[in-house]
């Protein structure tokens, strides 16, 4: 059976937030709560050429507080395993993915964040300990200027975790390692244009 994702009709998106290009938007819970509503599921292959809607992504940092003080983040390189070729190769800040029908009656805010957690043991399975301390949402990345950006708007949030024993799951789709806050400039270049919207707008 073909994978339903979720999205809303792109006209109604900017109504509800302030356009932006390339760039973080700012929203808050309201917003997300508008957002699910007016949304709906497709059929994603309907969706991944058509402008015409965003489907919804959740997107989380996932990061850490070092011992002597500092921020870390765990940064995922993606192989050619990857489903989306568009990104094969390249550095990413965020995982999540895609919205799928819900199975609890959750609503709101809380259905985005049931879906990211979803997402993120999929990815990332939790080791001696470690365990999640705290979600927070960030805003809205969007990137037009991109034909697979055009098509999708991220849920910015950042998951706290206790502990840096995480590793991930499939390891022919990806690797990953933490990386101290202030080093993740270095490997701006190879990253997809979302972490760069994330490291310029969000952490710096």
């Amino acid at each position: 059976m073909e994978e339903l994702v979720f999205a809303i009709p792109t006209d109604e998106l900017w109504n509800l937030l302030n356009y932006k290009e390339s760039g973080l938007i700012r929203g808050n819970s309201e917003v997300l709560k508008q957002i699910f509503h007016k949304g709906l599921f497709r059929k994603r292959s309907e969706l991944e050429d058509d402008p015409c809607f965003k489907q919804i992504i959740s997107y989380a940092t996932i990061s850490n507080m070092e011992p002597e003080g500092g921020q870390s983040f765990y940064l995922i390189k993606r192989s050619s395993g990857q489903s989306e070729k568009r990104l094969h190769n390249q550095h990413s800040l965020g995982v999540g993915g895609h919205m799928n029908p819900r199975q609890s009656k959750e609503t709101g805010e809380q259905y985005f964040i049931n879906e990211l957690k979803r997402e993120f043991f999929e990815e990332i399975r939790l080791l001696n300990g470690c365990s999640i301390e705290e979600i927070e949402f960030a805003g809205f990345i969007n990137d037009d200027t991109i034909p697979v950006g055009m098509v999708h708007l991220g849920l910015l949030y950042n998951i706290y975790v206790s502990n840096i024993h995480l590793a991930v799951n499939e390891t022919n789709r990806m690797t990953g390692d933490w990386i101290a806050k202030s080093d993740l400039v270095s490997f701006y270049e190879g990253m997809e244009t979302w972490s760069r919207i994330v490291l310029d707008q969000y952490l710096k």
